[in-house]
């Protein structure tokens, strides 16, 4: 690239980032879109006792965790993408015939610096840091913390999609600092979404390494904490992966269609999300790695299809059964019109392509893989159990969307081996998030029930009154509607992934 033309590139960066700023913090004080109150900010921090319709179940007891983004703007600059907001944890703490609710910031380093400057210091998914190029080289990104939470020996830890997961207190939600998974052993960064063997108690984390290659790194601890492994791979192609499949003997990561292309980034002149290009043509490319190290690793090339997020995977002879959530393509997420994005500014923008119920089988002698769409509505949030992660299941749980991929508006219930679905839509003036199962504490699952004792935890947005509520639903009767709605006094954003500790 020449000088004037790198400098011509500088300037029309700086004109893009100040008029998005600018342009986005005005429409944010004037929201068209009732669903846009999940990209509002929720600036408070409360702690109190909110009210009840119905009545709890009496052996619900213990404490929901959610994360999600809570920040979006600081001195009239707003972000661009859903994803983008500094994260909030919020506690539902349920005990016999009452709840107590509180939400606290995650106090990141980003946060902390960020506070006491009264403005944005640093870039994020789809934002440059306010300042010029100059400020955004090497793209100085830092953890928001802002997508899932996770319990691990005491500790609530937040988690993003780089960087060490954030420490929280479990009780107070005071924030502690960075934690590093496997203390000597730990990666230098981590992606949101680990996972822990239902049998066997392994934590499975992995994370993504950039340099002239892409490598994918997996961390093994026991359930006692101890290193069981530690795998790398220097993968053939740069992408973004946000979750993976793991079984009792398998990790698996869908290296999908969705081309990164960094220089310009780095540069300073483009964020992360704009760097992002979807090529089908690229079809998928599945990696196979063995947890024990002895196996080679596998590459099986796959139909082109995004996911966000696995429901589970499992060894079944020589193959691998894997089910997700898959987008023929992610025009809600990139684009000039995604909805993540329009929403920022009281727009519902492009969400046309369902995110759909697929199973791949995985044939690991013949190095191939069987494609099969299981239901083709639009879902997102797909859970499990947790009692079966990594072995053989039968229901998966779901949010659902009669219409546009952003907006889910019910919770369904999907047995694995019939296709039957169980569906409880609360309509269009509603958005719902991810459910969150809590086993029923006197079941032990096995994976072959006819039924599933336990109840999912749904955080649902009132469009109409601009205010959040929690339902309770018992699982195996998710067709009767909440049992119970726990009623908030206020609205909160959206609230990506959540957490069950029981009691």
């Amino acid at each position: 690239m020449n000088e004037s033309t790198f400098f011509a590139r500088f300037t029309r960066a700086n004109i893009h980032v100040e008029q998005d700023d600018k342009g986005a913090a005005s429409a944010e004080q004037n929201f068209q879109d009732p669903l846009a109150g999940i990209a509002r900010s929720l600036t408070h921090e409360y702690d109190y006792t909110p009210k009840i319709e119905g009545a709890l179940p009496p052996k619900l007891r213990g404490t929901l965790y959610r994360n999600g983004p809570g920040l979006f703007e600081r001195n009239n600059v707003r972000r661009r993408h859903l994803l983008d907001g500094d994260g909030m944890i919020q506690a539902l703490d349920i005990g016999c015939d009452t709840v107590r609710y509180r939400n606290r910031f995650v106090r990141t380093e980003k946060y902390v610096a960020e506070e006491n400057a009264g403005r944005f210091l640093y870039p994020t998914w789809s934002t440059l840091a306010p300042g010029g190029w100059l400020r955004n080289v090497g793209y100085p990104v830092k953890s928001q913390a802002g997508v899932v939470p996770f319990m691990r020996d005491g500790a609530l830890l937040a988690f993003d999609d780089f960087g060490l997961p954030y420490a929280l207190n479990a009780d107070s939600l005071n924030t502690m600092g960075p934690f590093k998974p496997g203390r000597q052993a730990s990666l230098n960064s981590y992606n949101a979404h680990s996972k822990v063997d239902g049998v066997s108690g392994d934590w499975i984390l992995f994370g993504q390494g950039y340099a002239r290659h892409m490598t994918i790194n997996v961390l093994i601890l026991g359930k006692n904490g101890d290193v069981k492994k530690r795998l790398s791979e220097q993968v053939p192609r740069y992408t973004s992966i946000h979750d993976c499949f793991v079984t009792h003997r398998y990790v698996v990561f869908n290296l999908h269609a969705l081309k990164f292309s960094p220089y310009m980034m780095l540069l300073g002149l483009r964020s992360i999300i704009d760097s992002f290009t979807w090529a089908p043509q690229m079809g998928n490319l599945l990696l196979v790695l063995d947890k024990e190290g002895v196996e080679a690793p596998r590459y099986i090339e796959a139909p082109a299809a995004f996911m966000w997020h696995s429901l589970n995977a499992y060894d079944f002879g020589d193959d691998i059964v894997a089910e997700f959530v898959g987008y023929d393509n992610p025009d809600h997420f990139i684009g000039a019109n995604a909805s993540l994005s329009a929403i920022m500014v009281g727009r519902q923008g492009n969400a046309v392509y369902p995110g759909t119920i697929r199973r791949y089988v995985i044939n690991l002698k013949k190095q191939r893989v069987n494609e099969e769409t299981l239901a083709h509505e639009s879902y997102e949030f797909p859970i499990i159990n947790p009692h079966r992660l990594g072995h053989k299941h039968r229901y998966g749980y779901f949010t659902y969307s009669g219409g546009a991929a952003l907006q889910d508006t019910g919770v369904a219930r999907f047995d694995m081996e019939s296709g039957r679905r169980e569906l409880f839509d609360f309509g269009c003036n509603f958005f719902v998030g991810e459910s969150i199962f809590a086993p029923h504490p006197d079941m032990i699952y096995s994976g072959t029930e006819l039924e599933e004792k336990g109840w999912l935890l749904s955080q649902v947005f009132d469009l109409t009154t601009q205010t959040s509520f929690f339902a309770v639903f018992a699982a195996d009767r998710l067709t009767d509607g909440p049992i119970a709605r726990i009623l908030l006094e206020h609205h909160v954003p959206i609230s990506f992934h959540g957490y069950w500790r029981a009691r």
